[in-house]
Order: structure tokens, then sequence, then C-alpha cells
């Protein structure tokens, strides 16, 4: 795969990934084996992972008020 098709799908790598979720690489790792989002092997070696996909798998989650129920 060449650069122009990474920048079209925007393609960043697994540390990068965790960065920008504050997660462990080893999470999107594991969200790849499970099927949660897709993971695109690079040069048949390097793993990326499209950041729209992993941006839509993490949405923040909702906060109730009025404590534990």
């Amino acid at each position: 795969m060449d650069n122009s098709a990474s920048e079209s799908r925007n393609l960043i790598s697994l540390k990068t990934a965790a960065a920008l979720i504050d997660v462990d690489s080893k999470t999107i790792r594991n969200w790849i084996a499970s099927g949660d989002i897709a993971g695109y092997r690079i040069n048949g070696r390097l793993l990326r992972v499209e950041r729209s996909e992993l941006l839509a798998l993490v949405r923040p989650a909702e906060l109730t008020t009025g404590g534990v129920k």
C-alpha cells in the first residue's frame, strides 16, 4: 500500500492510536484480534488502524448524577 492510500484512509500506528484514546497499545491489538476494529498490515509487517473507526468505537460514556443505583 502506498502513502496516498494510507492518507485517504487516515491509517495510524498502534502507538498513535493508543495515545489518542489513552489506552495501552496491547488494548488496540486485543480489539483487532477480537474483531472490534480492523487492522491493516503495511509492507507485510507494520500494523495500522483507521483513525475514524477507532474513534467511533470509543464514544464518551454518559455521566449520570445522583450516585450509584
